[in-house]
């Protein structure tokens, strides 16, 4: 099976908290928020809204998303 990679790389890769043995990849929610919001310069209930319905509906289709929260 092929994975995502959430382009650009450079920035999304930030947001990877685990990559399994076959190459796929976990991002952890709040992270990908705090990406977009950087990436963008948007407030947070915009990066929100945009994760949910471009990133994480996409999930099933080659990567995970963690709700775990981070420190």
């Amino acid at each position: 099976m092929k994975y995502i990679k959430l382009e650009p790389h450079k920035d999304f890769k930030k947001a990877i908290v685990r990559t399994s043995k076959d190459g796929c990849h976990t991002y952890n929610y709040y992270l990908l928020v705090e990406v977009c919001m950087k990436m963008n310069s948007w407030d947070l209930d915009t990066a929100v809204e945009w994760v949910d319905y471009n990133i994480v509906r996409l999930a099933p289709y080659g990567f995970k998303v963690s709700y775990a929260k981070t420190k």
